[in-house]
Formats: structure tokens, C-alpha cells, sequence
């Protein structure tokens, strides 16, 4: 039974970085650069002590051929994010089982998910928003949505579900700890989805049926799109809240972070002094 763990690192220059939040976005990513070997060691001694491979990819050259079937005008940041979900359908064909974490996930215990999880389901943090979007789309849709929050992710699946006649989620997924087996992943059929998306996409902008102030907000998204695989293909979810996905951000992050209660902390808001200031870790 071949078991992996991965992830990925690529460091945007200035020029790359979301332009909408520009003074956080440098933040998160000079915070993640100036972390980065303690976050990849991190996981690579959680991969040793449960015996299964890890592989960090940084290789641009892949990424960039990945991404040339993008049009130009795509932000790179966007393309490393489908990039990942590219990255766990070709594993598939190699590894019985994989977990896939952001770079900005730390593991907080030892215990091995391998052994802990049924990997014959497929693990990934979700919340449903049905009545949150619905209320968007009907009461507050003149206003603007920071691109990257949910309901802006959500809208994007909703109006691509509409515009092609599949079926609708009104879930937000958080697709920075993934965890299943080779079979699960490959029901995703992703190469599938992404490969019609990209060459359809822009009958969204255009969907006549779809008021203007919605259809211009569809942005591609690779959650956005995780969202129309699971409920077009029918997928039966597992909800990876609670131990094994930790989301930090907020107010109580801090606090949240202390207990210890955890075994994967997302960290969102790239706080990643608590790690080496904490003294558990020290």
C-alpha cells in the first residue's frame, strides 16, 4: 500500500499577488517565504514518523505548462490553485492513498490520519451556505464581494451549475487538506471538468437568463469548481472539520491555536510566529 503526502511552495513576485487586499497579500506571502523550511520539514517528519512518501513541488517549469492552457490574462495565483487539484489526479495513478496539504497547514500531533481515516470516503472541510447565498442573490446582490470569501466562490459554482445545466451546491469547500484513496480521486474526473470549463467559461459572462450585476462576478475558482465535480458527479463527501482540518482566522485564532486540541491548523492568517513562540514546539 503506497501512501503519499504532498504539497506545493511557489513564491509570486509583487507583480503576481492579488491586487484587491495588495498590503495583505504581501504579508501572507513574505510571512510564508520566511517560514517555509520549518512548514515543509514539518511535514515531511509527520511523513517519516507514519512511514509514507512526501513530495513538495516547487517546479515552475511544470507549473508554467500546466498553465498555458489559461488564457493570459488569469493570475498566476489562480493557476497554482487548480494546479494542486491537477497535481492529485495525476498522483492517483501512482499512490494507493494521498493527503494533500496547503503549505500553510502545520501538523500539531502525530497521529496518522493513514490509519485513522477510511480512506474508501473522500475528506475535505465544508459548510453549507444555501441560505447565506440565496439571501445574496436576492437581497444584497448590488454589493461587491471580496473575490476570494465564499460566497464569492459559491456564486461562481452556482452560475457555472446554471449556465451548463448541472447540478447546484450550495456548499463552501475549503480544499486545503484533501485525504482519500486513488479511487475516490479519480471519480473527480477533474482533467474532465477543467478541461470544458476552460473552454466554455465565458458563456457565463454572457448568459442572457443570469442577471448582469451576478454573471460579471463569476471568477474562476478551483473550489468554486471542486463544488460542481462533487455534486454533478454525485460524490459522497466526508466533512473534514473538527481535528483534522482547524481553520485560523479570526479573532480566537490565537486561543484556538494554544489548545492544542488539533491535529491540522490551517493557517489562513499566517500567524506561524505561534508556532516557534509556543512551548510546545520550542
Amino acid at each position: 500500500m503506497k501512501n503519499l503526502i504532498f504539497s506545493m511552495y511557489f513564491k509570486l513576485e509583487d507583480d503576481e499577488l492579488d491586487k484587491e487586499d495588495y498590503e495583505k497579500n504581501i504579508f501572507s506571502r513574505d510571512q510564508q517565504d520566511y517560514y517555509q523550511s520549518h512548514l515543509w520539514l514539518n511535514k515531511l517528519s509527520y511523513s517519516k514518523k507514519n512511514n509514507c512518501d512526501f513530495i513538495l513541488f516547487d517546479d515552475n517549469e511544470d507549473l508554467n505548462n500546466f498553465s498555458k492552457q489559461f488564457d493570459s490574462d488569469i493570475p498566476k495565483y489562480v493557476k497554482i490553485n487548480f494546479y494542486k487539484l491537477h497535481l492529485l489526479d495525476k498522483l492517483a495513478e501512482e499512490y494507493d492513498n494521498i493527503l494533500y496539504l496547503d503549505h500553510d497547514v502545520y501538523i500539531d500531533s502525530q497521529e496518522n490520519i493513514f490509519t485513522s481515516l477510511d480512506s474508501n470516503k473522500l475528506h475535505v472541510w465544508f459548510e453549507d451556505i444555501k441560505e447565506d447565498m440565496i439571501e445574496f442573490i436576492h437581497v444584497y446582490n448590488n454589493r461587491e464581494l471580496y473575490s476570494r470569501s465564499y460566497i464569492s466562490k459559491c456564486l461562481s459554482s452556482y452560475l457555472t451549475s446554471f449556465t451548463f445545466d448541472w447540478k447546484i451546491d450550495y456548499k463552501k469547500f475549503n480544499t486545503g487538506v484533501i485525504f482519500s484513496n486513488s479511487e475516490q480521486i479519480k471519480k473527480l474526473k477533474f482533467k474532465k471538468y477543467l478541461d470544458f470549463l476552460l473552454a466554455h467559461y465565458k458563456m457565463i459572462y454572457y448568459n442572457m437568463d443570469i442577471p448582469e450585476n451576478l454573471r460579471r462576478r463569476f471568477l474562476l475558482n478551483n473550489e468554486a469548481l471542486f463544488a460542481n465535480i462533487i455534486a454533478e458527479e454525485k460524490i459522497d463527501v466526508e466533512n473534514l472539520n473538527g481535528k483534522w482540518h482547524t481553520i485560523l482566522t479570526g479573532d480566537k485564532s490565537k486561543e484556538t491555536f494554544d489548545s492544542h486540541n488539533s491535529n491540522f491548523y490551517h493557517f489562513i492568517n499566517k500567524q506561524f510566529k505561534w508556532i516557534l513562540s509556543d512551548s510546545k514546539h520550542q
